[in-house]
């Protein structure tokens, strides 16, 4: 990730629905998708207030025991994974 600065969002062209307890998350335009654990669904849910990757850290580290290594290691790969699927989105400026 290049810069803590970015703030991110869901996509608005990403479906969320619930399917036996996980949240699955549907890209309309590439037909991607991503099923979310529990951490996944409480990143995914952060993700209405547009916050920045140090802003979900100290969330997640709210919520879990984690450290902020861990978390930011975790986070990261996250956000690039739902990146990818384009399921989330950069805020533009």
């Amino acid at each position: 990730m290049a810069s803590s600065n970015k703030r991110f969002k869901q996509h608005s062209q990403a479906v969320c629905t619930e399917l036996d307890g996980d949240v699955a998350l549907f890209q309309s335009d590439t037909c991607d998708y991503l099923v979310l654990n529990e951490t996944g669904s409480a990143i995914w849910n952060a993700l209405k207030s547009q916050p920045t990757l140090v802003e979900l850290c100290k969330h997640l580290q709210g919520e879990y025991e984690v450290t902020p290594d861990e978390c930011k290691t975790s986070v990261e790969a996250w956000l690039e994974a739902a990146l990818e699927k384009k399921v989330i989105a950069v805020v533009d400026d």
